[in-house]
């Protein structure tokens, strides 16, 4: 053969097996797109799936995958492996494994002295976690409890997850009281007496959760409207001090051994007798007690900010035992800005919008009742924070759309005075019922006394620099979000990726 002929063959040769690499190469590359699409769209059905049962969600997991893999005819569906749930504090987690293999036809590659290129394998590895709901995040990751509980305390967190940031020994400190809840986690280690009934077990050493809200920005307070007056009328306010006198009287006998109960001064109207200090109603001797106070402190040297706020935060009772509890609204309060609301008396219903409380505190106190439905209460500087206390309570549902659907409280993250968390609180036997959001990552938020959420809420999620409840305290969440018209504004975990 002519030197000249087996040139040209030799050519031909080499660019038919060019053409025919380049060919199988565009090949692989769309066997590796269908592979991706295949084991994604598989890991994306676990999440969408209406089942709360994991096993349905496997199956919808396959089928999609499977569907997916087999669209294109050209391909074959090699292997299909779809793992079997893996369950921890934060979630379900799975992965699928795809592989498609695909004959390519390729007449370059039979000019070139082949029947058929190789069969052409890819393989697509995808991973996806069905995080669970968030009731409860403490952000402090200081060497403080971010969650504590102590004595009868009781949390009932139904279908979510509890979780502390704190990295110290003492992440989470449970003293006492019953917990429940999905599931239980510390960034650091759980500190948990025989006292304490914890069900499950909290796992130690997880990863913190990040500021869900780290990237929200408060809407901004205007100027402070006229601060509202919801004190008691005044004929309530001379009977109650009448009643404190009588107790302070009959405590002043007790401290001189004098058990003559002989009241015929009750009524005297000098105004030296009528003292209306907590120190001077509960100043027992050591050793005695007065089951009218809220507790015998003596003084609160060596009690944390936690335990000081429980003693001293409530009026004696003969202060407010002759106020009236309305059942009907007595007054409105119209969105707007307030440096500081103190609620003492009736019914207030709090019309629907947006609350600014400025530079000073929100109180409901005594035996007054707040209702409001559709609000956002944000605090913004030094000082704000809420406070329900005494025999007082507080009905907050969160705004169902809108720019703060779903958020009830909130703050500026600048309300801290020197440096120091106020505290957001709940105290005595004051009550609340509320669904959406408290979102406090600077303050404190604290449950005493025999304070209660004592509504089984279906949307409640809290977030705070510290959590904690002692005493009698109790909060209960019920999370089932189909039961409200509220967004979940803080939404569980729902991530699909390709890992190979």
């Amino acid at each position: 053969m002519p030197i000249f002929a087996i040139s040209i063959m030799a050519i031909l040769a080499l660019v038919a097996a060019t053409l025919a690499l380049g060919m199988d190469s565009r090949s692989g590359a769309k066997v590796q797109q269908a592979a991706d699409s295949a084991a994604l769209g598989g890991a994306t059905a676990f999440l969408n799936s209406s089942s709360p049962r994991a096993a349905d969600r496997l199956e919808a997991a396959r089928q999609q995958a499977k569907a997916l893999a087999e669209r294109n005819s050209e391909y074959a569906l090699a292997d299909l492996v779809v793992d079997a749930v893996t369950e921890d504090a934060y979630g379900q987690h799975t992965q699928l494994e795809v592989e498609l293999e695909f004959q390519p036809v390729n007449f370059f590659a039979r000019f070139s002295g082949s029947n058929a290129t190789a069969p052409v394998r890819r393989r697509a590895v995808a991973s996806s976690t069905w995080g669970f709901p968030l009731c409860m995040l403490a952000l402090s990751p200081n060497e403080q409890s971010g969650i504590s509980m102590k004595h009868l305390a009781r949390l009932i967190a139904d279908g979510c997850i509890v979780w502390s940031n704190d990295m110290g020994r003492q992440s989470m400190a449970l003293e006492g009281g019953r917990a429940e809840a999905k599931s239980f986690c510390a960034a650091g280690l759980v500190d948990r007496s025989h006292r304490a009934s914890v069900s499950p077990l909290p796992d130690q050493q997880c990863d913190p959760i990040p500021d869900p809200l780290e990237d929200w920005t408060p809407p901004t307070a205007g100027t402070c409207a006229p601060t509202p007056n919801f004190e008691p009328p005044r004929s309530v306010v001379r009977q109650s001090e009448r009643q404190l006198a009588r107790l302070v009287r009959r405590q002043s006998r007790i401290r001189r051994g004098d058990d003559d109960d002989d009241d015929d001064d009750d009524d005297d109207e000098n105004e030296d007798e009528k003292i209306t200090g907590l120190e001077n109603a509960c100043g027992n001797k050591g050793g005695t007690s007065n089951q009218n106070c809220p507790s015998n402190p003596a003084t609160g040297a060596g009690l944390s900010d936690f335990d000081l706020l429980a003693l001293t935060d409530n009026l004696v009772n003969a202060l407010y035992v002759l106020d009236r509890q309305f059942d009907m609204e007595t007054d409105t309060l119209t969105p707007g800005t307030y440096c500081g609301l103190d609620i003492a008396y009736g019914h207030v219903r709090m019309q629907p919008g947006t609350y600014f409380i400025k530079g000073a505190p929100m109180t409901v106190t005594r035996k007054a009742t707040v209702t409001a439905e559709g609000i956002t209460i944000i605090f913004t500087d030094p000082g704000a924070y809420l406070r329900v206390s005494d025999q007082a309570r507080l009905d907050l549902t969160a705004p169902s759309e809108g720019p703060l659907a779903g958020i009830a409280v909130a703050e500026s993250r600048n309300t801290a005075v020197n440096g120091a968390p106020v505290v957001s609180r709940l105290t005595g036997r004051g009550a609340l019922s509320m669904i959406g959001l408290i979102y406090l990552p600077t303050q404190n938020f604290f449950i005493s006394g025999s304070g209660a959420g004592d509504q089984s809420s279906p949307l409640l999620q809290i977030v705070a620099n510290r959590i904690a409840l002692r005493d009698t305290g109790m909060l209960r969440i019920d999370f089932n979000p189909s039961k409200t018209d509220v967004p979940v504004a803080i939404q569980p975990a729902r991530i699909a990726r390709l890992i190979e």
